[in-house]
């Protein structure tokens, strides 16, 4: 399958590279690019249009499956939503992404992103409106009860997706997690 892995806020694809690995190892080609500005300060919706140049540039009429840390979960979220044709994703992993936002988001920094991100933005609430856009794309969200950069952890639950509850310490350490990898995997067994 072709899998592309999107960073998180403030994370390059290089954040993405041991779960890479064991998806290519796997048998999956796998492609892992860095959206920029990477501090998110464009928004989630320039994101996405990055990472749709990326997936024609890369897989060209192919279908994907995405796997999105974080912010990058948000942004795949969105692409599969309002950006791709149907067909285009077949899979779509959020690893602790804020589905229903943060309140570390309202940190004081400039950006759109973090705006969009605060719980019930206008952006998320238009997300949550329009997950009838997912139909025929399998579903699945990832956490940690012990995150502490979604906050509130629950956040990460996404009533549309089959979600997955990992005992792994802290935000970052979801995407470094061989149990992550293993279940992304098993999924992509069991759905292909």
């Amino acid at each position: 399958m072709n899998i592309v892995l999107v960073h998180g806020i403030f994370n390059t694809g290089v954040v993405m590279r041991r779960l890479q690995r064991m998806l290519q190892d796997a048998g999956h080609q796998c492609s892992t690019p860095t959206l920029s500005p990477f501090d998110g300060r464009l928004g989630i919706v320039h994101a996405a249009h990055q990472l749709e140049r990326h997936i024609k540039e890369t897989y060209a009429n192919q279908t994907v499956v995405l796997v999105g840390f974080s912010m990058g979960g948000i942004v795949c979220r969105y692409y599969a939503q309002h950006v791709a044709q149907k067909g285009d994703v077949s899979h779509l992993f959020s690893i602790a992404a804020p589905h229903h936002g943060s309140y570390l988001a309202y940190l004081p920094y400039p950006s759109i992103t973090m705006k969009q991100l605060r719980p019930n933005s206008e952006f998320l609430r238009q997300l949550r409106d329009d997950d009838v856009n997912l139909d025929g794309i399998k579903l699945f969200s990832y956490r940690t009860p012990l995150d502490f950069t979604i906050i509130p952890s629950r956040s990460s639950v996404w009533p549309a997706a089959s979600n997955q509850l990992f005992w792994i310490p802290l935000h970052l350490s979801m995407v470094l997690s061989s149990a992550v990898g293993n279940a992304i995997e098993q999924q992509l067994a069991q759905t292909n």
